[in-house]
């Protein structure tokens, strides 16, 4: 089905065991969860790619008998109209210097998950787009004087899907693990708390908010 529009994208940090880091300094939010959509904040691209490749041939007999597919090997382009600064630098994995306060690049990458929620064109059903675990970059920072017209700089983050950190989560019906899962609202068997759950690390509502958490001004 055709979709448009970005409803929101939420983001949480989890642990090497993939469970959801609920603090407020080591993690995205006392509850782990942050809705990136507070004054002035948004996403105006979310594209994925590389989700699938078309497969390779096998030939016998004069005929294509089977087709070999590759692994799904996900990547993420992300625009931001605006992205709180603090959650920016987490999601690189940069840490705050104690001495400047400056925050610095630290490997290895934090493992980030996200949910993008866009709609369908009549605007009543929601999808949404899963990832357990990503690694994010921001390959550059450009700048430029204003003139007489404002000259502003948009976040680029890409990022780059791995397996899930949990072997018993984004799983096929033949129980074969993926990196995406995508949901339709309207669909019989579609639970919102379980899906946040499985790609947030056990995420409960009954932790707190999602995401209410103010963040300081981007």
């Amino acid at each position: 089905m055709s979709k448009h529009n970005i409803v929101k994208a939420t983001f949480a940090l989890l642990d090497d065991n993939g469970d959801l880091i609920k603090d407020a300094t080591k993690g995205l939010s006392t509850d782990g969860i942050y809705v990136a959509d507070h004054t002035g904040e948004g996403f105006s691209q979310i594209n994925v790619t590389a989700i699938e490749a078309a497969g390779v041939p096998g030939w016998g007999n004069g005929q294509i008998k089977r087709t070999a597919y590759g692994k799904s090997m996900p990547t993420l382009a992300l625009t931001a109209l605006d992205l709180d600064f603090k959650i920016n630098q987490m999601l690189k994995g940069y840490t705050q210097n104690t001495n400047t306060g400056a925050w610095v690049r630290q490997l290895p990458k934090p493992h980030v998950a996200m949910i993008a929620e866009s709609q369908s064109l009549d605007g009543d059903i929601s999808i949404y787009e899963c990832f357990n675990n990503i690694e994010f970059v921001e390959e550059a920072s450009n700048n430029g004087t204003d003139t007489n017209s404002q000259v502003a700089y948009s976040t680029v983050l890409n990022g780059s899907v791995l397996a899930p950190l949990k072997p018993n989560i984004f799983l096929a019906a033949n129980g074969v693990q993926q990196p995406y899962m995508i949901a339709k609202s309207n669909d019989a068997n579609f639970k919102l708390d379980k899906l946040m759950a499985e790609t947030f690390g056990g995420y409960t509502s009954s932790t707190g908010g999602t995401g209410t958490t103010t963040p300081g001004k981007p």
